[in-house]
């Protein structure tokens, strides 16, 4: 970078901090649904992530001969009473989001609003000085931000009582092909007698979303083509739903093998185990698909 590059990129700062703090105050009101530590923990990734994932963006489509204009084009923007009435419009809304969120932070509707509301003003600004192309180059962000909001409820609630059901099917017939007779009552499995409820703890809800969360990153982060990514996505959930599994195919025989001692312990334990392993299979498989991805273009380029 030259010393007229680096004084023209010094001269984006104002609106740097613009848009950390525009974005700042919507991860703020996510804070509390992040910190409650049940299911979207998380979600503190998502800032410095898209931090990162943003700067990546702006430096593969904006060249630095364009900062020049890009300044004259946020200047003149500046100065357009359409965008002022926006601005304030949003501002309005998002505070008055923000009051609604400080008294009930787990009503989900507010927030999906704002998201909409600070996304359609970055979207709006974009428009002033990048092309209808150059903007959408940005969706990636758009959707990590989706994903650090917590889903709505009656998704998540069917999401859960659907992942439950299936991982007490397949776990009880994989204890059963390994010779453990089980009962099953509701969302409890008896075994030897002992109970072992899967309820929304041990649905893998959290595995799940955190798969999904890392997938998405992953192939965002490696460029991986569209199809590939959701491939990807797929294959993260996959791989956690079948680790949930494990995990209580594990718990079973370990309360045939030594009853109920210890068993809270490594009901914790095993799924922790249960989730690094999920992202690390996940990040296996994104690193693989980006050298098939690789190899690829290389004979591509071969054959040309």
């Amino acid at each position: 970078m030259t010393a007229g590059e680096g004084s023209l990129a010094r001269n984006f700062i104002p609106f740097w901090v613009f848009l950390g703090l525009w974005f700042g105050q919507l991860f703020l009101s996510l804070i509390p649904s992040w910190a409650d530590g049940t299911y979207y923990d998380y979600g503190f990734l998502v800032p410095p992530i898209a931090v990162m994932m943003f700067l990546g963006r702006w430096n593969e489509i904006v060249p630095k001969s364009d900062y020049q204009r890009i300044l004259s084009s946020i200047a003149n923007t500046l100065r357009s009473p359409v965008i002022w009435f926006f601005g304030i419009a949003a501002l309005v809304a998002v505070t008055l989001l923000r009051l609604i969120e400080s008294v009930d932070s787990g009503w989900r509707v507010p927030l999906y609003l704002h998201w909409v509301i600070v996304w359609a003003f970055v979207g709006l600004l974009f428009s002033r000085f990048l092309t209808p192309r150059e903007t959408l180059q940005f969706t990636p962000i758009l959707v990590l931000t989706l994903l650090g909001i917590p889903l709505p409820s009656f998704i998540e609630h069917s999401l859960i009582q659907g992942l439950t059901d299936q991982v007490i099917e397949t776990s009880v017939a994989l204890n059963r092909f390994g010779g453990y007779p089980l009962d099953i009552s509701g969302q409890t499995i008896f075994a030897n007698g002992i109970p072992l409820r899967v309820s929304d703890g041990c649905s893998g809800i959290r595995s799940f979303q955190s798969s999904i969360f890392a997938g998405f990153v992953i192939g965002e982060l490696l460029r991986l083509k569209w199809f590939i990514r959701i491939f990807l996505i797929i294959a993260g959930g996959t791989v956690a739903f079948l680790g949930n599994c494990a995990r209580v195919v594990f718990l079973v025989k370990h309360v045939f093998d030594h009853g109920d001692v210890d068993l809270q312990k490594l009901h914790d334990i095993s799924g922790y185990v249960s989730l690094t392993l999920t992202l690390v299979v996940i990040l296996g498989i994104g690193f693989i698909l980006e050298r098939y991805k690789f190899a690829a273009s290389k004979n591509h380029s071969r054959t040309q």
